[in-house]
């Protein structure tokens, strides 16, 4: 009898692997898995992760390639952030959250601009490069990724503390913008935004989140007010399904 049982269930397993696949070749799940650190290239930040820091200090310190630079900086800001959701997660009614929140918020953000900056310096001289396309495909990805984490504390967080988030999150974004503005034809800034939205491998919860976050972008920085426009207008049945997917989530909710 226990042997016809076990059969049983692992024909029933069997069969609904397929199943399970095409969910997830579809990306139908709603589920909303939060961003993971490997996600962004980076750990999880440990006990002694300070020093992992030091030792990656060093590495940028010698490391002379403009793009490699700009990557080994761009996974530290990662990790800067990773470190904000950590310290929320620990104790978000913290006295001391806002400050530490602000420090935090300091380092990630002096890290962006040196990656801004090295970044479109090296374009002036090799805008061809394939090493400079490959990362801004990376950059892109990450930057709405972090932007992502930031929107998801934003709602773990007290009133005030939340008003710091916000504040500094919006303020990222909009650099964001005017930096991939200057970096990016109108083509390739369309493309490098479209592609998370199409990425089936994503939960439909974060595919919606991309959405949104694009859609802000456009709210917030005008310079790619009609680049944005110009890919709803040209992705409008991929938005319209987003957008439907979203309203049936809340309803469900």
């Amino acid at each position: 009898m226990l042997k016809k049982l076990f059969i049983v269930g692992i024909l029933l397993a069997l069969f609904s692997l397929p199943a399970l696949a095409q969910d997830v070749e579809l990306g139908e799940t709603t589920e909303e898995p939060e961003i993971a650190a490997e996600d962004l290239d980076v750990e999880e930040p440990g006990p002694f992760s300070w020093l992992g820091d030091i030792v990656r200090d060093v590495q940028i310190f010698f490391t002379f390639d403009p793009i490699k630079k700009s990557e080994l900086q761009l996974k530290k800001a990662s990790r800067q952030l990773i470190r904000v959701r950590n310290t929320v997660k620990e104790d978000p009614d913290d006295t001391r959250l806002q400050a530490r929140l602000e420090k935090i918020d300091g380092k990630y953000q002096g890290l962006i601009e040196k990656i801004n900056a090295r970044v479109e310096n090296f374009k002036a001289e090799n805008a061809e490069a394939p090493e400079l396309e490959n990362f801004l495909d990376k950059y892109t990805d990450h930057q709405l990724k972090h932007q992502e984490i930031l929107r998801k504390l934003g709602e773990q967080v007290p009133e005030e503390v939340f008003e710091v988030i916000n504040n500094n999150r919006e303020r990222h974004l909009e650099k964001f913008g005017e930096v991939m503005n200057r970096l990016q034809n109108k083509e390739e800034f369309k493309e490098r935004l479209k592609s998370g939205l199409e990425d089936v491998g994503e939960s439909i919860g974060q595919r919606i989140n991309r959405m949104e976050i694009i859609e802000e972008l456009e709210e917030a920085v005008p310079v790619v007010k009609e680049k944005i426009n110009e890919l709803k207008q040209e992705s409008q049945e991929l938005f319209q399904e987003l957008k439907t997917k979203r309203q049936e989530i809340r309803a469900e909710d």
